[in-house]
């Protein structure tokens, strides 16, 4: 045996303890985090209160964050952090893909910062930028969205935890009167929503026709999967209503795929998004 061999070990296992620690430190800090933002969350008392907590909440894991409410077909901000977004901003969901796919599919969605996915005041010059919107729901209707940046320092799981924590919160609270602005309201049927995000095809050009074509069979073949390797997870999510809490990585790999291949010109549409809920939500089989 080398004579700097057991040195090196007792190095390596020093090391080792030492990554251990500072994980468990770390869990530590932010579960003690999560506890005090959901004790304060249950105490909130006035409508301004609860999207102050969602931003703050949310801004321990994005750089930049927006919290909009849901009126009837037209959204308004109501919070931001490290945006400069007019005070009194709003715009047609039908304006905003992205946000119109949350309403239709009540789920989270990743989209390119484009005026056609995202509208005009939170697009980017660079087209290339990503951003992850989130539902807030009360009850069984969507009431807001949180709209967050996404890049190396975003953490998606957080933030729709943060949502979830939320929406939780907002169902539970029993004065209705304190936050009139953020119940829910009637909407339109989802296939209604849905159709109004289909581009118009003659306004395509030939390469962009081809993407369109290819995003819609992609989709189709990754639910097809999803449902023929996973028919137990895809049952239950649809018992529950809920096909990402059984499916969370098929869906998330799915998704990430396709934002890579596809997400690249403002006219697509989230076709794995209406696959998932056409198809493997409601029960068919392609």
């Amino acid at each position: 045996m080398h004579a700097l061999e057991p040195a090196w070990e007792n190095l390596k296992r020093d090391f080792e303890t030492a990554c251990s620690q500072a994980a468990r430190d770390e869990r530590a800090r932010l579960l003690a985090g999560l506890n005090q933002f959901l004790r304060r969350f249950r105490r909130y008392e006035t409508e301004q209160d609860w999207i102050q907590m969602v931003g703050e909440g949310a801004a321990g894991f994005a750089r930049q964050i927006a919290v909009f409410s849901l009126e009837g077909d037209i959204l308004r901000l109501r919070g931001q952090v490290n945006l400069e977004l007019p005070e009194t901003l709003s715009f047609p969901l039908a304006s905003a893909g992205a946000f119109e796919s949350v309403r239709a599919t009540k789920d989270a969605v990743t989209a390119l910062r484009t005026s056609a996915e995202v509208g005009d005041a939170l697009s980017t010059p660079s087209g290339g930028d990503r951003a992850c919107l989130f539902p807030v729901a009360n009850g069984t209707r969507l009431t807001a969205v949180l709209f967050a940046s996404s890049d190396e320092e975003t953490d998606l799981n957080a933030l729709e935890l943060i949502s979830g924590l939320a929406a939780s919160i907002l169902e539970r609270q029993s004065n209705a009167a304190l936050h009139s602005q953020i119940s829910p309201l009637p909407q339109p049927p989802a296939a209604a929503s849905q159709a109004a995000r289909l581009p118009a095809w003659a306004d395509l050009d030939p390469k962009q026709r081809q993407l369109h074509l290819r995003a819609q069979r992609f989709a189709r073949v990754a639910v097809a999967e999803i449902q023929l390797a996973k028919p137990e997870a895809c049952r239950a999510g649809r018992e529950q209503g809920d096909l990402y809490l059984f499916l969370q990585k098929e869906i998330d790999k799915a998704r990430e795929i396709y934002g890579k291949q596809f997400m690249t010109i403002s006219s697509m549409v989230d076709y794995l998004h209406r696959e998932l809920v056409q198809t493997a939500a409601a029960g068919e089989h392609s």
